[in-house]
């Protein structure tokens, strides 16, 4: 269902969700507060997500997906690194932005943000983008082993101080990644 009264009431859910994870943890919050921050009803909140946990990982899923959308599609094997790179940076850019919410639910957020790089790292092994040199059985243990070590290197520099540098997160990055890695500073 997309009518603009959905699409009115996404938008304020996704607002409420996002600014009252920001001051506390995703799993303390009840689908009463969210509804009421959103000026809806409980009903209204459940046409839209089965709980708050689901919804904050809907809506920054729907953020990350877009990224990956935007930089991942269509990309040839000689793009690759500016691809890489950029959408690195972009999803920097939107973890910085969100970063009170990542701090405050990085336990809950963890996988699913490991599961986009996964996610994203298969994507290009499965158009030809990129080679994994240790064989296709290594593929699935190889994606996760590089979006975990990415999604540490994000918690670390989220958690340093403010101003956060998005060129040092991706110099160290850079700097970590297996020599096959299409990524560069």
């Amino acid at each position: 269902m997309t009518d603009a009264r959905w699409q009115r009431a996404h938008a304020r859910l996704t607002e409420a969700v996002l600014d009252l994870a920001s001051e506390q943890q995703v799993s303390a919050l009840t689908v009463s507060a969210i509804a009421t921050r959103a000026d809806v009803n409980r009903s209204t909140f459940y046409e839209h997500a089965p709980s708050a946990s689901e919804l904050l990982q809907s809506v920054l899923r729907a953020e990350l997906d877009a990224l990956r959308e935007q930089y991942l599609t269509d990309v040839e094997p000689e793009a690759a690194v500016a691809a890489v790179t950029d959408v690195t940076r972009a999803v920097l850019d939107h973890c910085d932005r969100h970063a009170a919410v990542y701090l405050a639910n990085l336990v809950d957020l963890r996988a699913m943000l490991s599961d986009h790089f996964q996610t994203s790292t298969l994507l290009l092994v499965e158009h030809g983008v990129l080679t994994i040199p240790l064989g296709a059985e290594a593929t699935t243990s190889v994606a996760r082993y590089v979006a975990d070590g990415t999604v540490g290197v994000i918690a670390v520099w989220l958690a340093g101080p403010s101003p956060r540098s998005t060129d040092a997160a991706l110099h160290l990055l850079s700097a970590l990644a297996p020599p096959w890695w299409p990524i560069e500073a």
